[in-house]
C-alpha cells in the first residue's frame, strides 16, 4: 500500500504531465499483490482506495471546470452544454451525468471551498457533494456559502443521505422562502418515466407532489388488501399477494384497460423465426433471446409466452431482413400499413438508444449523421438515432459526426476539444449475440492478414 500512496511522490511524471502521473498509478495498482497482504492490510488498502476516489473527483471537478472557463472564454454559445457532453463522454456516462457533474463542479470551485477541500482531502466521496450542491441549488451565494461553513466540520462524518438532510435543514433555516418556490417550481416537473430492470422487469416511476402520491399509494395498497382478503367482487386474488396485486391495478388503471384486457401498446418485440416458430435457419437455436428495442433482451420462452397470451387478434408479425450473418437490419417488411415513418422504425430498431456512446437515453429524433443541409441523404446509412439532448449538441461549434462504414452502422464523433469516439450500433439481438461464423472470402482475408 505505501507504493500506491507514494506512486505520484516517488515518480516524477515525465514532462511534468499530471495525466502521466495518474496514468503511472493507475498501472500500479493493476500490479499490486494483493495476495501477500495481511487482512489489515486489505482493509487499510480499501480505505485508501476509497479516499483516493473522492480526491480524484475532485481532480476532476477542477478540470471539468477549468475547461468550462476557457470554452465560455472562447466560445459562449452553447457552451455549458456542450461542454456537458464533452465531459459525459470523458467520464463514459449519459449527457445529463455529465451536465451535473459541471454544475456541481463549478459550485464547489467557485461557492463552496470547505465541501472542495473535503473531497479532495478524501474525507467525503462525490456522492456527498452532489447533494450538497443539489440541496442548495436555490440559495443565494451568501447562504449556500454558510451551508458550506456550518456543514464544514461534521460533513466527513456523515454519508450522503444524512449530508442531503443536513443541508436541506440549513438551507431552509436561512432562506424558507427560496426552499418554498423550489417546491414550488418542482410541481412543474411531475412525470412519468420508465427504465428497465432485472429478470425481464421494468421500473415505472410517476414524479408528482408528496401528498397526491402518498394519496394514490395509499389507495393501491387499499384496492390491494381489499382483492387478497376476497372482499372485492370484480376481482380475485388468483394466488397473488398484495404487492402484485397492487402493481397491476396500478398498470391497468394507467392503461385505460378493464380486468383481463390484452394491452394493445405496440412494443416491438424483436425475435428470429427459429426462436419464435421453430422455422427459418437451422443454424440458429430455438433459444435465442428476443429483444425489445431500448429496454434489453428476455428469454425466448417468455417471448414466446408473450405472444399466445396477447392472443391472434392482436398480435402482428412484420419481417426484418438481416444481412447474411444476421447481425444487421437492412430492411423491414412494409405490408403493414396503418403505421407511418418505416424508415425512423428501422433506425430504432437498429440503434436501440442513443447513439451517442454511454448516452443510453431512448430514441426520440432520427438524426443525420452527415447533416441534411450540407447535402446529407436520407437514408438508412446516414441516419442514426438519439435523443434530443445529443441531436442539438452535435449542432454546435466544433461537434462532427460521420458513418465510419455501413454494415455493422459505425459513426466517428468528434468533440470540440479534438476528442474522437467511436459509436457501433448492436447486433439487432442485442449485444452478446454469439457472432456468426466468418465466411470463405472472410477467412481468406484474415489468412492474408495474418500472413
Amino acid at each position: 500500500m505505501e507504493g500506491i500512496r507514494t506512486a505520484l511522490v516517488d515518480r516524477p511524471p515525465a514532462g511534468g504531465s499530471v495525466r502521466a502521473a495518474v496514468a503511472a498509478l493507475r498501472e500500479s495498482l493493476a500490479h499490486s499483490d494483493i495476495g501477500a497482504m495481511g487482512d489489515s492490510e486489505r482493509l487499510a488498502l480499501i480505505a485508501e482506495l476509497e479516499r483516493l476516489k473522492g480526491s480524484a473527483s475532485a481532480c476532476q471537478m477542477r478540470a471539468a471546470d477549468a475547461l468550462r472557463v476557457s470554452r465560455q472564454e472562447s466560445r459562449p454559445q452553447d457552451a455549458l452544454r456542450s461542454v456537458g457532453s464533452e465531459v459525459a463522454l470523458a467520464r463514459r456516462e449519459s449527457p445529463s451525468l455529465g451536465d451535473r457533474f459541471v454544475g456541481v463542479s463549478r459550485a464547489l470551485v467557485e461557492e463552496m471551498p470547505a465541501t472542495l477541500a473535503a473531497l479532495t482531502a478524501g474525507e467525503v466521496g462525490e456522492r456527498h457533494a452532489v447533494e450538497l450542491v443539489r440541496e442548495t441549488a436555490a440559495l443565494s451565494l451568501a447562504d449556500r456559502a454558510e451551508v458550506d461553513r456550518r456543514l464544514a466540520g461534521v460533513l466527513p462524518g456523515l454519508g450522503w443521505r444524512a449530508a442531503g438532510r443536513a443541508a436541506r435543514r440549513v438551507a431552509a433555516e436561512l432562506d424558507a422562502a427560496s426552499v418554498v418556490r423550489r417546491m414550488e417550481a418542482a410541481v412543474r416537473s411531475r412525470r412519468v418515466s420508465v427504465r428497465p430492470a432485472p429478470d425481464g422487469m421494468a421500473y415505472l416511476t410517476v414524479l408528482g407532489p408528496l401528498r397526491e402520491v402518498v394519496g394514490a399509494y395509499a389507495a393501491l395498497q387499499a384496492r390491494a388488501r381489499s382483492v387478497v382478503g376476497g372482499q372485492c367482487d370484480d376481482e380475485g386474488a388468483e394466488g397473488r399477494g398484495v404487492g402484485p396485486v397492487a402493481a397491476d391495478t396500478a398498470l391497468r388503471l394507467m392503461a385505460g384497460l378493464a380486468p383481463g384486457q390484452v394491452q394493445p401498446v405496440e412494443v416491438q418485440l424483436v425475435i428470429t423465426d427459429r426462436a419464435l416458430l421453430g422455422v427459418g435457419d437451422q443454424g440458429r437455436s430455438t433459444s435465442d433471446p428476443a429483444r425489445v428495442p431500448g429496454h434489453g433482451s428476455v428469454p425466448a420462452p417468455v417471448a414466446r409466452s408473450w405472444v399466445r397470451g396477447a392472443g391472434p387478434a392482436s398480435v402482428w408479425l412484420r419481417r426484418l431482413y438481416t444481412a447474411p450473418g444476421g447481425r444487421d437490419l437492412v430492411a423491414m417488411d412494409s405490408r403493414r400499413r396503418i403505421f407511418s415513418g418505416l424508415l425512423r422504425r428501422m433506425l430504432v430498431l437498429r440503434d436501440d438508444v442513443c447513439s451517442t456512446p454511454w448516452c443510453d437515453a431512448p430514441i426520440v429524433h432520427a438524426d443525420h449523421a452527415h447533416p441534411a443541409r450540407l447535402g446529407g441523404a436520407t437514408s438508412f446509412g446516414n441516419g442514426s438515432g438519439r435523443c434530443a439532448r445529443c441531436n442539438q449538441v452535435k449542432e454546435a461549434p466544433g461537434w462532427r459526426v460521420e458513418v465510419v462504414r455501413g454494415s455493422p452502422h459505425e459513426l466517428l464523433i468528434r468533440t470540440p476539444s479534438g476528442a474522437v469516439h467511436h459509436s457501433l450500433a448492436p447486433p439487432l439481438l442485442g449485444w452478446g449475440t454469439d457472432p456468426p461464423a466468418p465466411s470463405p472470402l472472410e477467412r481468406h482475408h484474415e489468412a492474408l492478414l495474418g500472413a
